[in-house]
């Protein structure tokens, strides 16, 4: 068993070894422990408590330090637009070394000049983005029993539900892609789960409630913009006034789309609205 890190902009994670079946993708700079090694194939669980198989060609090896080196939030930053092109020089007029999702993770080298930052990536290409293009790892939200501390309710929850609807609101139009995390396609649960990582919230990647995540059930009642659906099989965000957001596979949506619980609205989904298992809230 040792630490990996992800080192290609997107790796696809299978439910097993014979790769017939995805599960999820991990992300360049994405943290994962690795359990088991079969040939060219590689066990992990990723730090998020997610498990599957991967090529072992999207992995690194790293030693405690380096482990320390990319868990350091005042090294580190997190690219915050939906794809984000690595530049062998700070001009738009540079070549491409190569383009990253949002949610990657990098090394910061040096300060920010005229609105670039040099970066390094954990696949160790050195080159420079935009600055406008990263943010600061966002701090793990505290939470007591699934919820979040009495404090941070008090102060930030407008803050951080807003947060969550404007990544939501991000990839509207993005296509269904089974076990996506990114612009080139989500699922359902992938797309609820970058929503809320991005916010510094880390919730259980399937649509289903989870204990040691922060997700709890809540009364459709006390319902509030960016707390969760749940439907057999599938996760939505709440927008209010009836609407919710998500990433459907259905061929009458395919892809990110807002629709209604509410019949008299045009966007109505009869099948989900009539099949509502619970709501979620980490508030």
């Amino acid at each position: 068993m040792y630490t990996g890190i992800v080192i290609v902009p997107k790796a696809t994670l299978y439910e097993n070894p014979t790769k017939e079946t995805v599960s999820d993708e991990l992300l360049s700079g994405w943290l994962v422990t690795v359990m088991q090694e079969r040939g060219r194939t590689l066990k992990i669980i990723t730090d998020y408590g997610y498990s599957g198989w991967i090529n072992s060609q999207n992995i690194r090896r790293i030693s405690a330090e380096t482990f320390h080196h990319w868990k350091e939030t005042p090294s580190t930053a997190i690219l915050c637009r939906k794809t984000t092109d690595l530049l062998k020089s700070p001009m738009v007029q540079a070549p491409v070394l190569s383009t990253l999702f949002m949610g990657s993770r990098v090394i910061l080298c040096g300060n920010p000049q005229d609105g670039w930052q040099k970066i390094r990536t954990a696949g160790g290409y050195c080159g420079y983005v935009p600055t406008l293009s990263l943010i600061a790892p966002p701090p793990p939200v505290p939470t007591t029993s699934g919820c979040l501390a009495p404090d941070v309710l008090s102060e930030d929850e407008w803050e951080l539900r807003s947060c969550i609807l404007n990544y939501a609101m991000s990839f509207l139009g993005t296509q269904y892609r089974w076990g996506g995390k990114t612009i080139l396609g989500l699922d359902c649960s992938g797309f609820t789960f970058m929503c809320y990582y991005m916010c510094g919230i880390i919730i259980y990647r399937d649509a289903v409630i989870k204990e040691d995540f922060p997700v709890h059930k809540i009364s459709f009642s006390c319902i509030k913009p960016a707390d969760l659906l749940y439907f057999p099989g599938h996760v939505a965000i709440y927008l209010g006034n009836g609407k919710y957001i998500h990433c459907t596979g259905n061929p009458n949506s395919f892809g990110c789309v807002i629709n209604s619980l509410r019949p008299e609205d045009l966007d109505y989904r009869a099948d989900l609205a009539e099949s509502l298992l619970a709501v979620g809230s980490v508030f």
